[in-house]
């Protein structure tokens, strides 16, 4: 063989190395999107659970989840005052300021 045929042959190979290991990554990279697409559905499900669970049980929680059903009660509570100050700083109101006002006073 001369040297043209060699180098020929050896670029040749080197592009099939190169396709297979572009395929190989490809395939790992489908197999990781498939992999979070399942932990994806996991996580949405462990989330429909828990709040239908939390829905049924709210109200007489027993004493293994009393922990987390109390601490979701709470942030529900704080979501709302922190949602009503929101809507008292919109309207220009000072959700600290006394509420007896009287424009006689002035």
């Amino acid at each position: 063989m001369d040297v043209i045929e060699k180098i020929g042959e050896s670029v040749y190979m080197a592009g099939i190395q190169v396709k297979n290991k572009a395929k190989e990554v490809a395939d790992i990279a489908s197999l990781k999107a498939q992999v979070t697409t399942c932990d994806e559905v996991i996580r949405k499900n462990y989330i429909a659970l828990g709040k239908a669970y939390y829905e049924k049980n709210k109200d007489n929680p027993d004493a293994e989840h009393i922990k987390h059903i109390t601490a979701i009660k709470n942030a529900e509570s704080g979501k709302e005052r922190l949602l009503g100050e929101i809507e008292a700083r919109k309207n220009g109101l000072d959700p600290e300021a006394e509420t007896d006002f009287d424009p006689d006073d002035e």
